[in-house]
Order: structure tokens, then sequence, then C-alpha cells
């Protein structure tokens, strides 16, 4: 391992403290908890994508600006987005809902979904570019297993088991 690279894995090592210790489950009302919460799944998800796909110095300098940037612009959308569904909520059960305000927030949410979804098609682009065919078949069974692996924790702690 040279010693960028090991510079490199410390200094992601540093970002992540107590990522794989049991954090709280973030509370409805909480969107701090929430958001520590998310950048702190996400940094787990760089690190452990590089490690997986044992990423070079140089794909690792291509491909770590741009998905850190888009899970940043992705996790506003995403907060924007959840506060138009809880205002279409709020809408909708009032009678009679008020169809100008409602259509307003449809489109607010269908454009947020639009965004989201060309963010990750930014992402696999980049992607495609830098990852080699094994690379790109490990990033595909990475991701599945990742995404899995947080959904259960998450269900985890929200029962109050802890993670494991």
């Amino acid at each position: 391992m040279t010693t960028k690279r090991f510079v490199l894995i410390g200094l992601m090592l540093s970002l992540v403290p107590g990522v794989s210790s049991a954090a709280p489950a973030p509370q409805a009302g909480d969107p701090q908890s929430r958001a520590r919460l998310r950048e702190r799944v996400s940094d787990l998800y760089l690190l452990r994508l590089t490690r997986t796909l044992e990423l070079t110095e140089e794909q690792t300098a291509k491909l770590y600006p741009v998905l850190t940037r888009v899970e940043k612009e992705k996790a506003a959308l995403q907060r924007d987005m959840g506060l138009d569904l809880r205002d279409l909520r709020a809408e909708l059960a009032k009678t009679p809902p008020g169809e100008k305000e409602v259509l307003g927030l449809v489109d607010r949410i269908r454009h947020a979904r639009r965004a989201i979804r060309e963010r990750d098609e930014e992402v696999e682009a980049t992607l495609d570019r830098v990852l080699t065919p094994v690379q790109k078949g490990r990033y595909i069974v990475f991701t599945v297993d990742f995404l899995r692996n947080v959904g259960e924790n998450l269900g985890r702690v929200r029962r109050g088991a802890g993670i494991y």
C-alpha cells in the first residue's frame, strides 16, 4: 500500500468517527439528527466503497468529488421533497383540498424526483468512465448489499435492538 493511499484511508477513517456504533434513530421532528445520520451513512458508504472496489488513488480522486457533491445535492432535494410531501398530505386532508395548491405541490415533488434521478444518472456515468468492468460488477453488488444492511440496521435501532 502506498503512503498516499494509507494517508487517504486514514483521512477517511477520521471522517467517520463512531459510524459503526449504534447511533440513535432520528426522531421525526429532529432534522439535525437525520442530517447527521445521513452524513455518517454517506461517509461509511464512501469508505466501504473504496475498500470493496479497491479503488486506485486516481480513481478515488475522480470519484469522491462527484459522489460527495451529488450526495449533498440529493440530501437537499430529498429534504425539500419531504417537506412538500408533508404539505401535500396536509392539503389533501382538507375538505375540500385546494386543487391549485395540490397541483403546485405535485409539480414540485415530481421536479425533485426527476432531479434526484438526474443526479443518480450523473454518478452512474462517472462510474462507467472510471471503473473497470470487475469494479462495475462489484459496485452493483456492493450497493445492493450496503443499502439492505443499512435498512436492516436502522430497523433494529428503531425497534430498540441496536446494531450488531
